[in-house]
C-alpha cells in the first residue's frame, strides 16, 4: 500500500524507544545542508559498471580494479583503515568448485600396460570427490535401484569397497514417451543418485561409461570446468572412454558393452557382478577451487560520546566476464550493484563533510553476495571491530532505476519505531514509497539481522536487466538515485546521532532466497546438465531465469556456503513451522525431497517449487552420518521465512 503523508501528521508520530536526539542536530530541510550530485554519482556508476572492469566477478582482474578505487576514495576522505592488519581489506576464501591438476592425475588398473590419458581417455567429473582410491573393480550396470519402475542393478549384489562400472544414462525403452527410459531421462539416470545409491551401498568410486545405443557415433568426456559450483557428490567419480570400458571388460572375460546395454535395456534383469582379477588405482587429481575475495572496511569515528557504531554498506561483486564459443560476454551490473555501491561512495562524501557523529559509521562494501551473501557473512562472523557495538545496518542494494512508484523500504519490522521513522523521512522529501517485507531476505543486510541487528534496506525495483548483460551504466536513473541518497542519509546520520536504540524486532527468521544470489540463477542450468548427451556444462552468455518460487514455505534457513559434504545444509530450523513440526534439526543435510535428490540449494529450491500447500511430502536428511526420514506437511507462502 503506497503511503503519503503531510509532515505535520508525521511530526505526530510516536517513536521514543527509537530515536534520542538533541533538537539541534534534527535535520531539516536538505538534509542538514547536504546534497548530492546526480554527475558524481553517474561517475561512480560509469567506472565500476564499465567493460574495462569486466563486471567484477569474484577472482576475476575486475573486481580487484573495483576494490583499489573504493579504498582510494575511503582513503581521499578521511576514512580509517578497518580491515585486516590496518589495511581497508578484509581478505576470506571462497570455494567454488575444484581445479583439475593433470599432472596428478592418474587411473591405472592393475595387469594392464596401457597408458591412458587425462581427457583423453578418462577424465574426473566436476563433481567428484576429492582423493585417490584404489580397489576391486565391479560391473554395476546401470548402477539404478528403481523399485516402482521393478529394475534394480543392486539387487542380488555387494557392492562394498568396490569400485563400480556403470552406464550412464538409464536402461532404453521402445517407447520414446516411457517415463522411465524414455527420450526425456529420468531422476534415475542423474549423476547424483547414481552417487548417492552407490555411497549408501558401500561402494568406494564410480566410472561411468556413455551406453553405446546412445549417440553411437559420439563418445564425448563430460567437460570438466572449475566454474561446477555444485557440492560434490558422495563418491570419487570418473568418465571413461568405450574403449578404456571394453578393456577393463575384456581383462575379466565379460562380454562387450553392446551386449551388455542390449541384455540390460531388453530384459531389465540385473546383470552386475564382480570383474575378477580386475584391481584399478584412481588419483582425481582434484583441489578445491578457492578464490580470494575482499570486503572494504573504512571507520569515520565518532564525535566521541561513544564507541557504538552503525553500519553502511553494499555489495560490489557482480556476475563477471564469462566465455562461451570463445566469445566473451560481460554482465556490467550497473543497477546490480554498481548503483549502490555508488551510493555508499557519495554518502561517504556526504559524512566526511559534516561535523562528525555521535556513533562512529563503518562503510563497507562486500564481494561475493551474488554467490549467497558471502562477504557480509563473513564479516559478521568474523568482524573486524568489536560487534556488540554495531546498533543499526543500512544496506544499498539497486538503487538506480528510481520510479515514484517502485520504491521500496524493507527492514521498517526489524526494529522498534522503524515504520514510522520511514513516513517521516519519505514525508520530508515528498518521496512516495512501500513497505517491503516479501524480499526481505535478499541482500546483505539479512546477514546482519540474522546476528539480532536492526536493518533497513531501500530498494527501487527488480527490472527485465537484471542478471543480464544488458544492465548498463546507461540505463541508470542519476537523479533519481540521489533522492535515494536523501532518504538513506537522512536515516543513517538520525542512527548515528542516536543516543540509544534502536531496540532489535523479531520478524521471524529471515529468508535467504536471494535474486541477487548466484545460486538462483545457476539452478535451471545445473538440474538440467547431468542428462545432456556429453553436452559440455559450460555457462550460457545469458543466464536462464530462476526457478518460479515456490508456493510453499519448508520454515528453514538453508546454507549458501559450499561444502564437499552431499545435500543441502540447514543452518538453522524455524521454530513452529513445518520442518521444526517434522522433527528437522539445525545442522541436518537434506538429500531428498520427495524423488527428487538434493545436492544443494538450487536443487532444492527447485523441488519445492513444484509442490502446493498442504501438500505431504518426505524428506530424507542426513544427520551425524546417519539418514534420516521425516514426513513434512508444508505451509504456504503466508509470511516470509
Amino acid at each position: 500500500m503506497d503511503r503519503a503523508f503531510t509532515r505535520a501528521r508525521l511530526r505526530s508520530a510516536l517513536f521514543p524507544l527509537l530515536i534520542a536526539v538533541a533538537p539541534s542536530l534534527v535535520l531539516a530541510g536538505e538534509a542538514g545542508g547536504v546534497t548530492f550530485s546526480a554527475e558524481a554519482y553517474r561517475d561512480h556508476v560509469k567506472r565500476l559498471a564499465s567493460d574495462e572492469w569486466g563486471g567484477r566477478g569474484p577472482g576475476q582482474e575486475g573486481i580487484e580494479k573495483a576494490a583499489e578505487y573504493i579504498a582510494d576514495h575511503f582513503k581521499a576522505h578521511g576514512l580509517k583503515p578497518a580491515g585486516d592488519n590496518g589495511t581497508y581489506f578484509q581478505t576470506f576464501d571462497i570455494r567454488r568448485g575444484k581445479n583439475l591438476v593433470r599432472e596428478r592425475a592418474d587411473f591405472k588398473v592393475e595387469g594392464l600396460d596401457a597408458a591412458w590419458k587425462v581427457d583423453a581417455d578418462w577424465r574426473p567429473l566436476p563433481f567428484s570427490q576429492v582423493g585417490d582410491i584404489e580397489g576391486p573393480l565391479a560391473f554395476a550396470g546401470y548402477g539404478i535401484s528403481a523399485e516402482r519402475y521393478n529394475f534394480d542393478d543392486y539387487a542380488g549384489f555387494d557392492a562394498a569397497g568396490k569400485v563400480l562400472l556403470m552406464m550412464r544414462y538409464e536402461p532404453k525403452d521402445a517407447d520414446p514417451n516411457a517415463v522411465f527410459g524414455g527420450s526425456t531421462p529420468s531422476s534415475h539416470s542423474m549423476f547424483s543418485r547414481k552417487a548417492r545409491i552407490a555411497a549408501d551401498k558401500g561402494a568406494k568410486a564410480i566410472i561411468i561409461v556413455n551406453p553405446p545405443n546412445r549417440d553411437p557415433d559420439k563418445d564425448e568426456l563430460y567437460e570438466f570446468s572449475s566454474r561446477f559450483t555444485r557440492q560434490s557428490y558422495e563418491l570419487p567419480m570418473i568418465q571413461v572412454k568405450r574403449e578404456v570400458a571394453e578393456a577393463l571388460l575384456k581383462r575379466a572375460g565379460m562380454p562387450d558393452l553392446a551386449t551388455l546395454t542390449q541384455e540390460l535395456d531388453e530384459g531389465r534383469q540385473p546383470l552386475s557382478t564382480d570383474l575378477k582379477g580386475v584391481k584399478v588405482r584412481i588419483s582425481t587429481g582434484l583441489e578445491a577451487n578457492v578464490i580470494k575475495a575482499r570486503n572494504l572496511i573504512g571507520l569515520m569515528p565518532g564525535a566521541g560520546q561513544t564507541d557504538e557504531l552503525i553500519v553502511i554498506g553494499a555489495h560490489y561483486d557482480h556476475l563477471g566476464t564469462r566465455e562461451e564459443d570463445d566469445k566473451k560476454t560481460i554482465f556490467n551490473g550497473a543497477d546490480d550493484n554498481a548503483s549502490g555501491t555508488s551510493g555508499v561512495l557519495e554518502l561517504v562524501t556526504a559524512f566526511s563533510r559534516q561535523p562528525p557523529p555521535r556513533r562512529g559509521v563503518l562503510f563497507m562494501t562486500f564481494s561475493a553476495e551474488e554467490m549467497g551473501l558471502l562477504g557480509s557473512k563473513h564479516f559478521v562472523d568474523n568482524p573486524t571491530v568489536d560487534y556488540s557495538r554495531i546498533k543499526f545496518m543500512m544496506n544499498l542494494d539497486m538503487i538506480g532505476r528510481y520510479r515514484p512508484e517502485s520504491f521500496e523500504i524493507y527492514g521498517a519490522d526489524t526494529g522498534e519505531g522503524f515504520e514510522a521513522l520511514a513516513e517521516e523521512l519519505a514525508g520530508e522529501l515528498s518521496l512516495q514509497y512501500k513497505l517491503g517485507s516479501s524480499m526481505f531476505g535478499n541482500s546483505d543486510h539479512a546477514s546482519f539481522y540474522e546476528k539480532g541487528t536492526p536493518v533497513m534496506f531501500p530498494f527501487t525495483g527488480l527490472h527485465e536487466e537484471y542478471h543480464k548483460p544488458e544492465d548498463d551504466w546507461e540505463l541508470i536513473n542519476a537523479e533519481g538515485a540521489t533522492q535515494v541518497l536523501q532518504f538513506a542519509y537522512r536515516l543513517s546520520h538520525r542512527m548515528a546521532m542516536a543516543e540509544q536504540g534502536p531496540i532489535y524486532k523479531e520478524r521471524g527468521r529471515s529468508r535467504r532466497n536471494s535474486p541477487a544470489a548466484a545460486a538462483a540463477e545457476q539452478a535451471a542450468r545445473e538440474q538440467a546438465a547431468e542428462n545432456q548427451p556429453a553436452k559440455p556444462e559450460t555457462p550460457p552468455a545469458e543466464p536462464p531465469a530462476p526457478p518460479r518460487r515456490a508456493r510453499v514455505r519448508l520454515g528453514i534457513m538453508p546454507s549458501y556456503a559450499e561444502s564437499d559434504e552431499p545435500g543441502m545444509l540447514v543452518e538453522s530450523v524455524v521454530p513452529n513451522q513445518p520442518a521444526a513440526q517434522a522433527g528437522m534439526k539445525d545442522g541436518d543435510r537434506i538429500i531428498q525431497i520427495g524423488d527428487k535428490d538434493i545436492g544443494d540449494v538450487q536443487e532444492y529450491m527447485a523441488a519445492m517449487s513444484a509442490f502446493n500447500p498442504g501438500d505431504e511430502v518426505q524428506i530424507i536428511v542426513r544427520r551425524q552420518g546417519e539418514k534420516v526420514t521425516l514426513k513434512v506437511k508444508l505451509a504456504g507462502q503466508d509470511g516470509p521465512k
